[in-house]
């Protein structure tokens, strides 16, 4: 059975919106909730983050389309109960990564302490802003996406901190 703890909530392009405008009359609690879900932490981790009403909020942001859950990954074989076998006309290739290719899930995991990181160190500057500015940081698909949001968001901190403090700032966040 589907543990709602597990479910992965991203944001609308209406929930992105409402965080840059602030237009829609969402209360200090929605906002927050809004504002966290970023397409990569389950519902478990923002229940620890937002507190306990974690699912009522984020139920309610899913009824106003400011969220969506995320399509859970497809299931590679028989790995659990009720997995579903692969096609037998697909090629063993495009299932296991290459030594020089990086699954999806290793990078979710390689780089969202990262980007938690980047959060946590804009926040004293930009509050609850500080996710519209990281915003393509924390969408980015792989490691290049996010070297490069990180070389672009260095460049726009820069504009109001300097570029010695922006350095600073972000210093250490690149992937090893």
């Amino acid at each position: 059975m589907d543990d709602p703890g597990d479910r992965v909530y991203r944001k609308t392009d209406r929930g992105m919106g409402e965080v840059k405008s602030r237009s829609g009359g969402l209360s200090a609690r929605s906002r927050t909730a809004l504002i966290l879900v970023n397409g990569v932490d389950s519902l478990a981790a923002l229940r620890a983050k937002i507190g306990p009403d974690a699912d009522a909020l984020v139920e309610a942001l899913a009824t106003d389309g400011h969220v969506e859950p995320v399509a859970p990954p497809l299931r590679r074989g028989a790995d659990g109960p009720g997995a579903q076998p692969l096609p037998v006309d697909i090629a063993v290739e495009s299932i296991v990564p290459s030594a020089f290719e990086a699954s999806a899930a290793e990078v979710r995991e390689r780089l969202a302490p990262l980007r938690r990181q980047a959060l946590a160190r804009l926040a004293p500057h930009y509050g609850p802003d500080a996710a519209v500015v990281a915003g393509p940081l924390l969408q980015a698909a792989n490691i290049e996406a996010y070297c490069a949001a990180l070389a672009a968001l260095e460049t726009k901190v820069s504009v109001y901190m300097g570029r010695k403090q922006a350095v600073k700032l972000l210093a250490g966040l690149k992937p090893d």
